[in-house]
């Protein structure tokens, strides 16, 4: 009897171990594939959105099929040539199998277009070098011999093309605006609310179920050699599944810094949930001065 009952045991571990397995080998442990479309804008602008931004972007996960309507944008940081920029683009399946890609886009714009401008615009420049410029004759005569009043003595005496007066036009009085001043910076706090106004408008397009990240600042000005404690600038994390103790153990800070050289820096918080909703980019600028 008891040889019967271990050789039954043994023959329900056997199953109970191929469904384990067979469970495994048929779940979807694969995330989407991120496609880039070989015409994708490669020029990036400050004011471009993430609907700009997602402009040339698709997902397609083996099971699920398309599933480019779950695509994000996590997170967009400089690198350190000063020129180019890293956009973190996310996508996710069904089984909440999360798969993150980079873009590299450029802050210089160089195409063809740009190049044919400044050719035209140089031969247009030739063309009018090589037009030949005629002056009038001060000392002209009428068909009866008489002369024009161009080369009238008495006007040379009034001052009349001496001083360079053109009538009608006022003398310059030294009072005009300096062009310069029209682009004085704005002061620090003028500076923080538009960046805080710019960074929390993202949270107003996030999905209902994304998390959202507010920081107590997003614009700093710091002398160099000043300490940064990067975790003190994170205000809030908010999210429908998650608590906020356990979303501040999967905080991400992308960017970097160097407070001993003077720049501008960008620092961009996030945080993934545990259903793999990707919060929006908080991005904190700092100036070192």
């Amino acid at each position: 009897m008891r040889k019967w009952m271990v050789a039954l045991m043994a023959v329900l571990c056997i199953g109970l171990a191929a469904l384990v397995v067979g469970l495994r080998t048929t779940s979807d442990h694969e995330g989407p594939e991120i496609i880039f479309d070989k015409d994708k804008e490669s020029f990036y602008q400050e004011d471009m959105d993430n609907e700009e931004l997602l402009e040339g972007v698709t997902a397609k996960d083996d099971k699920d099929g398309d599933v480019s309507d779950t695509l994000t944008v996590e997170s967009v940081y400089p690198k350190e040539n000063g020129k180019e920029v890293v956009v973190i683009f996310v996508a996710k399946d069904s089984s909440n199998n999360v798969t993150k890609e980079e873009f590299t886009m450029s802050t210089e714009k160089k195409d063809k277009d740009s190049k044919k401008s400044s050719d035209k615009k140089a031969k247009e420049n030739n063309k009018q070098e090589e037009t030949p410029v005629t002056t009038p004759d001060t000392n002209a005569q009428t068909e009866n011999g008489e002369q024009t009043g161009l080369g009238d003595p008495a006007a040379e005496q009034t001052g009349a093309g001496v001083t360079g007066e053109i009538p009608g036009v006022p003398e310059p009085t030294g009072t005009e605006p300096n062009p310069l001043e029209a682009g004085q910076p704005q002061d620090l706090a003028a500076k923080e609310e538009g960046a805080k106004r710019a960074q929390e408008e993202k949270i107003t397009k996030l999905n209902p179920q994304d998390p959202r990240m507010y920081l107590t600042t997003y614009y700093l000005e710091v002398p160099v050699g000043t300490n940064i404690d990067r975790l003190s600038y994170i205000a809030d994390i908010q999210d429908d599944v998650d608590a906020t103790n356990e979303l501040w153990r999967k905080i991400q800070i992308d960017g970097s810094l160097d407070v001993n050289t003077p720049g501008t820096y960008e620092l961009t918080y996030f945080v993934v949930d545990s259903n793999g909703n990707s919060s929006n980019g908080a991005v904190l600028t700092i100036v070192v001065e």
